[in-house]
């Protein structure tokens, strides 16, 4: 691979190229209005999680706590093993239309 680096390969100490156009937004860490500093050395940063963020993350949580059939499970992983388990391509993609519907 082939890394062009920019002409020179001078860095500002600010970690910039020399002719790269400045970043948008905040220069460093304290300018930005989302990170405080606690004491002189640390920076803690924070984050917000937007509402689809929080709800895929308890319906993550909601599926760990979902019952399982494990003598299903363990049929099924058997028949695969095996060669045996059959995909009803139709009854797939007829439950991909009707979800998709449902919606």
């Amino acid at each position: 691979m082939d890394i062009k680096l920019p002409v020179g390969n001078a860095i500002h100490a600010n970690g910039s190229a020399v002719g790269s156009k400045p970043r948008s937004g905040p220069s460093s860490p304290t300018d930005d209005p989302h990170v405080t500093r606690s004491s002189p050395g640390t920076v803690e940063e924070s984050v917000t999680l937007t509402d689809t963020a929080k709800t895929l993350r308890s319906l993550r949580d909601d599926s760990r706590d979902a019952p399982v059939n494990h003598q299903r499970l363990q049929a099924i992983k058997t028949a695969v093993q095996e060669g045996r388990y059959v995909i009803d391509d139709q009854r797939v993609a007829q439950r991909m239309l009707e979800e998709e519907f449902a919606l």
